[in-house]
């Protein structure tokens, strides 16, 4: 089915117009052919129980085709009772997770240990690299993303797939062979907006076929992403869109 692998749904705090409720979600999808998401929820980035808006969320989803990706904050005290918590809760095929926001690396004992525990339920692992507009900064502080941190962590023996979301193109170029070399890592078209030419560039870093559709809607424009399918080869394109990550 035709997937955009980085949807949500919810209030972005920050700006009014960033906020849609899944009705509007979906309408935006079928509009432009897009059959289903992994979704997650606005409000559970900034929740300090972020399980509550990944259980509201699984309500409003039920049956709908659209699959829940839960948030995850590794650096919380309470994150591995939250997870198994969700496990007997509701239905989440990934785990996604925001080390910007939250402010961690990847070689902290906190975000190993949540790796383990997605390893063991064979649970993908979304990875936001950025969260929306730095020039917010004067609102809430990101942390900077340490590309040599996600580097080594990359370079162990992946246990479940990994989903890199947000990369920019010049951050997507330091790190291609690393990219190219694990077969559980693949990179969606959200943050590659700067470049007119993003699947000839993705085709020539031989990184297309690591590549599925993220919108990163609403928090970007949806045609910011899509845009880029203008003018490429259907079968090109509808290989992007059906590709999955997990079963």
């Amino acid at each position: 089915m035709k997937t955009d692998y980085n949807c949500f749904v919810g209030t972005w705090p920050f700006a009014k117009r960033k906020q849609i409720d899944f009705d509007g979600l979906r309408s935006m999808h079928q509009k432009h052919g897009i059959e289903t998401g992994l979704v997650s929820s606005l409000g559970a980035v900034f929740y300090n129980d972020p399980f509550e808006g990944d259980l509201e969320l699984s309500v409003i989803i039920k049956s709908s085709g659209y699959r829940l990706a839960a948030s995850i904050n590794p650096m919380l005290p309470n994150t591995m009772y939250d997870i198994k918590r969700a496990d007997e809760s509701f239905e989440y095929d990934a785990f996604r997770i925001y080390p910007t926001v939250h402010g961690y690396d990847f070689d902290t004992p906190e975000f190993r240990e949540f790796y383990q525990m997605a390893s063991e339920r064979g649970k993908p692992i979304i990875v936001h690299c950025s969260f929306g507009d730095y020039r917010l900064d004067y609102l809430f502080k990101q942390k900077s993303f340490e590309m040599a941190s996600l580097d080594s962590f990359l370079k162990r023996e992946l246990k479940t797939p990994v989903l890199l979301c947000n990369m920019k193109l010049s951050e997507l170029e330091g790190m291609v062979d690393t990219l190219s070399n694990e077969e559980n890592i693949f990179i969606d078209m959200s943050e590659i907006r700067h470049s007119m030419f993003v699947v000839e560039d993705l085709t020539k870093m031989g990184l297309i076929k690591k590549t599925v559709f993220g919108s990163f809607y609403p928090m970007f424009d949806f045609l910011a992403a899509f845009i880029h399918f203008n003018g490429v080869d259907n079968t090109l394109k509808n290989t992007i869109l059906n590709r999955k990550i997990c079963d």
